[in-house]
């Protein structure tokens, strides 16, 4: 007892953390090759660096492909508005997905721990005239397949407001 008020046992605690966190942390990042890049890893479209750490967002990147997968009820460049049904369809792939719109109202996120991968930020779909009009990427990403993703931009046009 007279050990713990002096505070012996928290010093004895806090250097065998400090010769321990190496040590774990090494073994973290050792324990898993890397198959490639990360989206937090992976330049902007303008080429600067992209931001990185915890709640990074990823950025959209050119198109790889693992399991094979696309966007379906948006096109390429299109101009959409009201209410929107949009998915991604895979093959052979049924784990999380994370899809990340990034437009005039700053990124949006949102997880799923499988299929369907329906883009829910209103109940069964998407309201577009609940955001800005402006330019979007969606981002969709396999998250347990080494975070392989495809993006796809659009725009939204037909009044102001905000995602709910």
């Amino acid at each position: 007892m007279d050990a713990l008020r002096r505070g012996w046992v928290g010093l004895a605690l806090f250097f065998a953390a400090l010769v321990l966190m190496p040590i774990l942390v090494f073994g973290y990042h050792s324990q898993e090759p890397r198959s490639g890049p990360t989206p937090a890893a992976s330049p902007a479209p303008d080429g600067r660096p992209s931001r990185s750490g915890p709640g990074a967002m990823p950025t959209p990147s050119s198109t790889m492909s693992v399991a094979p997968f696309t966007f379906a009820g948006i096109h390429q460049g299109e101009t959409i508005s009201g209410f929107r049904i949009i998915r991604v369809e895979t093959t052979g792939y049924a784990g999380p997905l994370t899809y990340v719109l990034n437009g005039p109202t700053g990124p949006y996120r949102r997880d799923l721990p499988g299929p369907p991968y329906l883009f829910t930020p209103h109940p069964g779909g998407w309201q577009t005239s609940e955001v800005p009009d402006g330019l979007y990427t969606l981002t969709a990403i396999l998250v347990g397949a080494g975070n392989t993703q495809i993006s796809i931009s659009f725009t939204v046009s037909n009044g102001a407001g905000t995602i709910g």
